[in-house]
């Protein structure tokens, strides 16, 4: 697997969501742009819309939520060692955009968490 965080990573996350039959069905009816910033790292989105799944290099144009965050937190998150929502309410992470797109897509961004856990750990 990829060292968290490069361009690799990023690469293997696409890999896994843009193949992920479950999650592909479960994304037909919506639209919905993540983007992710690591503070002097990298910046990745992904776009969940139309039945596909993309984790594209590089900001979004215009995501319906961002999140920011330093490199030690963004390698805990992504190695599965800290909850993203501790993070969140610990400060350590910041929101920007409508966090109520969280809550309406709960389920397939569940999925997708699953999806890159399996990543993570193939």
């Amino acid at each position: 697997m990829a060292e968290p965080l490069t361009e690799a990573w990023i690469e293997a996350m696409d890999a896994a969501a843009s193949t992920h039959a479950g999650l592909l069905e479960a994304t037909a009816d919506m639209a919905l742009v993540i983007e992710y910033r690591v503070v002097d790292g990298n910046t990745w989105h992904v776009r969940l819309e139309g039945g596909t799944a993309r984790v594209v290099s590089g900001p979004a144009e215009e995501p319906d939520l961002s999140f920011t965050t330093g490199p030690a937190t963004a390698s805990a998150i992504a190695d599965g060692t800290l909850d993203p929502l501790r993070a969140v309410i610990d400060g350590d992470v910041i929101l920007s955009g409508d966090p109520r797109v969280l809550v309406d897509h709960r389920a397939v961004l569940a999925g997708l968490g699953d999806v890159f856990a399996a990543a993570r750990h193939p």
